[in-house]
């Protein structure tokens, strides 16, 4: 099937996007761009219904961003740009889910192959995390790792149930921090296709 803009440059496309909001222009660079992102963000990500998600993203913020667009730039590096940072909000999201479990075997969720994160890595890196938490905030939030309640924690460390939750607040978020970088860095060192 003939695509109306399919003998168009993909410059005279971007035109007709960002000058005169024409949307079979869109879906033009939509369809040429789509499934090298969508195999970019599989890769990355380890399940497709994921990378199309974030490659739906992607063509939304372009569309919606389309006016301040310079179309001088080429459009592939600027649809690569905007999906790697849609995955790094993704892995941000994620990670934030997923520190409460830090410790647990089953951390990684089924969509993160072992390519995408090495396990053993992340471990190490959220163990030396764990030691640049305050020695009594360190204990308590093993204990409740442990699976020890804040009465039990209250009760072995001598505290209060609210100094428990205090401490655990304060460890969580120092580890967002720590964890934070390292997600990041382990998606931006990822090898682009």
């Amino acid at each position: 099937m003939n695509h109306p803009y399919s003998s168009y440059s993909e410059q005279a496309l971007m035109t007709l996007v960002c000058e005169q909001d024409e949307e079979l222009a869109f879906r033009e660079l939509y369809r040429r761009n789509v499934r090298l992102l969508v195999h970019t963000a599989i890769r990355k990500t380890g399940v497709k219904a994921i990378a199309e998600d974030l490659v739906q993203e992607t063509f939304v913020k372009f569309w919606l961003g389309r006016h301040k667009f310079d179309i001088q730039k080429n459009i592939q590096a600027y649809l690569n740009g905007t999906l790697r940072h849609c995955i790094i909000n993704y892995y941000h999201q994620e990670q934030r889910k997923q520190v409460l479990t830090l410790d647990d075997e089953d951390f990684l969720p089924d969509n993160v192959t072992a390519e995408n994160l090495d396990f053993n890595t992340l471990n190490e890196f959220y163990e030396q995390s764990l030691l640049k938490l305050p020695e009594k905030c360190r204990e308590v939030f093993t204990l409740s790792r442990k699976g020890y309640s804040l009465k039990e924690i209250a009760g072995l460390m001598e505290i209060s149930e609210k100094t428990v939750e205090a401490h655990i607040s304060k460890a969580l978020k120092i580890l967002r921090v720590e964890m934070k970088d390292y997600i990041a860095l382990a998606v931006l060192m990822l090898p682009i296709i």
